[in-house]
């Protein structure tokens, strides 16, 4: 009896998650390696640190009854072994009974392949900026989202207490977002709906203390849109009383304040940074064709990787996708969608043919962006309230990726509109 191709899949994210759900397991072995067991909805994180919905809803996990004859391992790649077809593996864990699993080299281990999917994506980009990593929250997990939750009730909780200043309250309700593209503009989004329509009915004696500021290195915000977009993004936004600082140059961060050139010292309650992607370690560190700037690994038209030749060679039975890689030629933007459609792709030509027959070709989708108050905008020239319903109907057939989720938010959403959001109850 012949044994089914081993095929490791490196990341659980949009690609990686996607391939390894719609690979036929009737003709393959398929070990998923991941640093995190489940998929991360990031266009659904923003809603839900702000309250719309459960965490739990923001991520499916990869292992399911349906899908048995797929292996997971908690770990991370940091090692490939091309000639051999063998990844080196450090467990992604800490302390458990005692043994030490990510502290030290004892626990490394090897996976051999026959078929290697590489899509670990990018991790967050901070520009090297002094303090970020210790003192900011991102949102690029539940986790994220979770925590900066915690913090927003935090910082109410502490500008309440008897004995502060309006300056001390100010400065503790004012939350700095680091980044203005769609992430962050959303982010600040949700917040706004968040105290607007609920914690300041709450929290009344913080009405007008409460703040959002938006800081990008970048002259304008949104930067992916159109110009006219853009301009009525900006004022949008502005219009509901959240300041966005432009080429605003961030020299460090500390725990309570952020340091700007021309601007000095910031403080803040919560900072939320949201600057973009940077270079993968794994992908950093592997010898194969890449792009200048943000290094990411080059792929021909069948997303197999390209060799660091002049001759456009490429490395046995080695493909990736998803943030962490591009086609040679085509620059496709970082997105969710882009990283599903080569992943379905993929799937399907393994399934068919073994391995990739035709060329991939990118399907351009609908650029959405939320700006609060049932308020956006669409690469479509559509701006207000229908973008709005656009993007937020996207949260609900779109990106979840089972008919649950789908249900199980669409029923959140009912619930919040009756009764309002846990954190915030109406009664």
């Amino acid at each position: 009896m012949t044994s089914k191709p081993h095929v490791v899949i490196i990341g659980n994210g949009w690609a990686g998650f996607t391939v390894a759900e719609k690979l036929d397991l009737n003709k393959y072995t398929i070990t998923v390696i991941a640093p995190i067991r489940t998929i991360q909805y990031t266009p659904l994180l923003a809603s839900a640190a702000a309250g719309l919905f459960d965490f739990r809803l923001a991520e499916e996990p990869v292992r399911r009854r349906t899908r048995m004859g797929l292996s997971y391992f908690k770990a991370n790649v940091d090692d490939i072994n091309f000639d051999e077809k063998v990844v080196h593996c450090q467990p992604a864990l800490d302390k458990v009974a005692g043994n030490n699993f990510s502290g030290t080299k004892k626990h490394r281990f090897t996976v051999s392949y026959d078929k290697l999917i590489i899509a670990p994506g990018c991790v967050a980009e901070t520009f090297g900026t002094p303090g970020a990593l210790e003192h900011a929250n991102f949102l690029q997990t539940t986790n994220d989202a979770r925590l900066i939750q915690q913090r927003v009730l935090e910082i109410l909780d502490a500008a309440s207490l008897p004995g502060l200043s309006d300056e001390q309250q100010r400065n503790i309700l004012r939350i700095i977002i680091v980044g203005g593209g769609p992430i962050g503009i959303e982010a600040a989004a949700e917040l706004y709906d968040l105290w607007n329509d609920h914690m300041r009915f709450l929290y009344h004696h913080l009405d007008g203390k409460f703040s959002l500021e938006i800081h990008d290195v970048a002259p304008t915000i949104l930067g992916q849109f159109d110009e006219k977009l853009g301009e009525y993004a900006l004022e949008s936004i502005q219009s509901r009383g959240i300041k966005i600082v432009t080429e605003s140059k961030i020299e460090k961060v500390d725990a309570a304040s952020i340091h700007v050139k021309d601007l000095g010292q910031l403080k803040y309650g919560m900072l939320l940074w949201a600057t973009g992607n940077g270079v993968n370690p794994l992908v950093k560190e592997l010898d194969v064709k890449k792009t200048d700037k943000l290094p990411r690994i080059l792929t021909n038209y069948q997303l197999q990787v390209l060799q660091d030749t002049k001759d456009e060679q490429t490395v046995e039975d080695v493909y990736a996708l998803g943030d962490c890689a591009d086609i040679d030629g085509m620059s496709l933007p970082m997105l969710a969608e882009v990283a599903v459609q080569k992943a379905e792709w993929l799937a399907k030509e393994l399934n068919r043919y073994g391995q990739p027959q035709r060329k991939f070709r990118y399907r351009e989708t609908t650029n959405l962006a939320y700006l609060g108050n049932h308020d956006g905008i669409s690469d479509e020239k559509r701006t207000g309230h229908s973008a709005w319903l656009a993007w937020r109907s996207g949260s609900v057939w779109y990106w979840p990726r089972s008919w649950r989720r789908t249900l199980m938010i669409g029923i959140s959403w009912l619930f919040n509109f009756v009764g309002g959001r846990d954190i915030a109850r109406k009664w």
